[in-house]
């Protein structure tokens, strides 16, 4: 008789690189946007047949050389 398999935990998968569409809903910048990105160079991605995968630190490093510092707000009066 054969052996059964006891189920382990569900852990969940997330892929290391995403497509465009997986891209957007995770990260919330449009999908337009992200192959305009791409497109300039300002994005890395690796070319995998006609697709376009992407990297969650490609993400994190365009943000941080596209954000704008926060400037605290003027004091009144004084």
């Amino acid at each position: 008789m054969a052996k059964k398999e006891t189920a382990s935990p569900a852990i969940p998968v997330f892929p290391m690189l995403k497509t465009v569409e997986q891209m957007s809903k995770v990260s919330g910048i449009g999908e337009n946007k992200l192959r305009e990105l791409m497109d300039s160079g300002e994005l890395e991605y690796i070319q995998n047949g006609n697709r376009r995968l992407i990297a969650d630190a490609a993400i994190w490093d365009w943000y941080h050389r596209a954000k704008k510092t926060a400037k605290p707000p003027a004091r009144q009066g004084g």
